[in-house]
């Protein structure tokens, strides 16, 4: 009997043995296993341009230099999908009451990407080589930081006093920081010429390790604090024009277009290997008038300005110049922001209104020629325009609309270049069609505000006191229900005065082919903001037991090399 039951335990205890080790195989190796993403892969994607200043201090008129930083610098603060400001470099900051005094808390872990910790130094090299009367970068940026006292209270504190309130001062706080190690020999005024725009160093979630003409490199940062990416480098290849990189993606040399054009979305739309991105642009198109021109009077009256904007066929224009890539404009105030303006005047497509506020302005075709007259005036001017493909068929539109009451209204375009230097910043034109990028908070003083006329970009030369008011006090005041409705005023006294006629609020489309997965493309502040979720973007997958699915859901656990 003893004997029996000893056998029985035997084949008992043999028996939970093989249940354990076939649980285990399961767990491991299980028949209906997960496929997961995993580390490896290199994303390549083409870009239109070539770098020049790869520094967050000289880069703005490039795109390539801007994507290339977006990647490589952070700043103090940086912008979320909304436009609001959040921290970055800095893990929290406090503003005084009487709204002149920032201070900035930075982060206690952070490296460059050679190793050397990240500390106030670098804060105050950075705000002073913006400061130096020889900074070789764009004006505003000495202008907005030449009144901004900084002072170092310890190694990870930073003061900023300001001489008056300026509410929208932590948008300038995104700007990228350099190294103070490896740029304080550097002169102010040989900036441009530093080897160190080629071979940058940031504190960025990558790190460039190869750069030439032909193509960039960059690795995962690996001091860098956040979710470490799956991919092993993100790589850019430069082409002469955009027309270059579809046929390279053909060809299967890249991955990514880093912008599809509208005239070229049916391109894309066809093919089954890419994946098309679209998203709103914080931008704003518009035809802007100046109403400072002694030659376009006509443009100053109020009701002209109307009735060209009752006569244009937006919708129509958006659909068939650009593809559907953008979002009627009601006001230069991004939708989806808080400072939108729901309920704003619009302006439908009504050309009999426009015939209507023509005549009853004086506007009439005496004559019968097809435009209209008043007196010895004609109702004829000259509308300005980029020389790219979609701008000249939108210039086709809009005169064709504006032709049908009695308008006659010349294109002409004129490379990008030219149409700023020669045309917008000395004010040596009747109309515009232009765009802006409005990133970041909503103040619309650079633009608008009547002592922005000479020197700044106030180009419509619009000088109209209440709006001048609000613009100030929306600068000085933190209260955002306050500044809501101020610019809620702002946006009805714009709508009735139109300086400029809005047309659309731009989407940006993207293309990526369908092997790089988890792609995701929220509103962007900029076009560098398509890499906001790169570190979850993967080409490698594996398959894994139920085992590993429970331990990479653990709350809390950080994704890290293999």
């Amino acid at each position: 009997m003893g004997k029996y039951i000893r056998w029985q335990t035997v084949i008992a205890l043999l028996g939970l043995a093989l249940l354990a080790a076939l649980l285990a195989y399961y767990l491991d190796y299980p028949p209906n296993a997960v496929t997961v993403p995993d580390q490896g892969g290199v994303y390549v994607e083409g870009l239109a341009g070539n770098p020049q200043y790869v520094n967050p201090l000289l880069g703005h008129y490039n795109s390539v230099d801007r994507d290339l930083c977006g990647l490589i610098f952070e700043g103090l603060t940086a912008f979320d999908e909304q436009s609001n400001v959040v921290p970055a470099l800095a893990e929290r900051w406090e503003i005084s009451p009487d709204g002149l005094i920032y201070t900035f808390h930075l982060r206690q872990d952070v490296q460059w990407h050679d190793g050397i910790p990240f500390t106030a130094d670098d804060v105050l090299y950075t705000v002073k080589a913006m400061q130096d009367v020889e900074f070789q970068g764009i004006p505003d940026l000495r202008e907005l930081w030449s009144g901004v006292q900084v002072e170092r209270l310890d190694d990870h504190t930073v003061r900023l006093a300001l001489s008056n309130p300026f509410t929208p001062f932590l948008d300038y706080t995104t700007i990228g920081l350099l190294p103070a190690h490896l740029w304080k020999e550097v002169p102010a005024r040989l900036m441009p010429r530093a080897q160190l725009n080629v071979r940058p160093v940031g504190t960025g979630p990558f790190r460039l390790t190869e750069l030439d003409a032909v193509h960039a490199v960059l690795e995962p940062n690996p001091y860098h604090r956040g979710t470490t990416p799956y991919l092993d480098a993100v790589e850019f290849r430069f082409y002469p024009n955009h027309q270059s990189i579809y046929a390279a993606f053909e060809r299967g040399e890249v991955d990514g277009i880093s912008r599809i054009l509208p005239g070229d979305l049916g391109w894309a739309a066809v093919r089954e290997d890419v994946n098309i991105f679209s998203a709103p642009l914080a931008g704003f198109v518009a035809i802007l008038l100046n109403l400072d021109n002694p030659n376009t009077l006509l443009l100053q009256e109020k009701e002209m300005r109307q009735a060209l904007l009752y006569a244009l066929d937006r919708q129509a224009l958006i659909d068939q110049a650009t593809g559907g890539e953008g979002l009627l404009a009601h006001t230069p105030m991004v939708p989806r922001t808080w400072a939108y303006h729901e309920e704003v005047r619009g302006y439908d497509h009504d050309p009999d209104q426009a015939r209507a506020l023509l005549e009853e302005a004086g506007w009439r075709d005496a004559d019968g020629d097809g435009v209209r007259e008043k007196g010895e005036q004609r109702l004829e001017f000259i509308v300005l325009s980029d020389d790219d493909a979609v701008r000249v068929r939108m210039l086709e539109m809009i005169t064709a609309n504006w032709a049908e009451v009695g308008v006659r209204a010349v294109p002409q375009p004129v490379n990008f270049a030219g149409l700023v230097s020669d045309f917008l910043y000395p004010r040596h034109f009747d109309a515009a069609l232009v765009s802006w990028e409005l990133s970041g908070d909503p103040d619309p003083y650079p633009l608008w505000h009547s002592t922005q006329m000479e020197g700044g970009q106030n180009y419509a030369g619009w000088s109209y006191r209440r709006a001048d008011e609000i613009m100030e006090e929306a600068r000085m005041t933190g209260d955002q229900a306050q500044r809501m409705a101020l610019y809620r005023e702002f946006q009805d006294i714009f709508a009735e005065e139109l300086p400029a006629l809005p047309l659309f609020h731009p989407i940006y489309s993207y293309g990526v082919s369908k092997k790089i997965k988890d792609v995701t493309l929220g509103r962007l502040n900029e076009p560098s903001d398509r890499f906001r979720t790169v570190a979850d973007w993967y080409i490698v997958t594996r398959r894994i037991g139920l085992r590993e699915v429970v331990e990479r859901n653990v709350p809390g656990q950080r994704r890290t090399r293999q």
